[in-house]
């Protein structure tokens, strides 16, 4: 069973694969086939910024604000770890 003609005749993508070959998927009309249609300009709005931040946003440990909670829990930590020392050290000595 023979290609379309117009398959055969269509543009190809030419981007390199892994092989250093010419990628020869039918392109786009940006000249690039739908696995290598270019590079993303990103998100122009603040609005379009805010939704890929929330989309990126998967646990939230490390954002500004638990970084911040963490680093006092750990000061608190460290200051109630030498405060018990120190009063086992007073109860200690004669």
């Amino acid at each position: 069973m023979s290609m379309p003609a117009q398959f055969e005749s269509a543009r190809r993508c030419g981007a390199r694969n892994s092989c250093g070959q010419p990628c020869r998927a039918m392109a786009m009309k940006n000249g690039r086939c739908k696995f290598h249609g270019g590079k993303s300009t990103g998100p122009k709005t603040a609005e379009g910024r805010a939704r890929i931040a929330a989309a990126a946003t998967r646990h939230g440990r490390c954002t500004k604000h638990a970084l911040k909670e963490n680093r006092f829990v750990r000061q608190l930590l460290k200051s109630s770890r030498e405060l018990v020392a120190q009063i086992l050290r007073s109860e200690t000595v004669p």
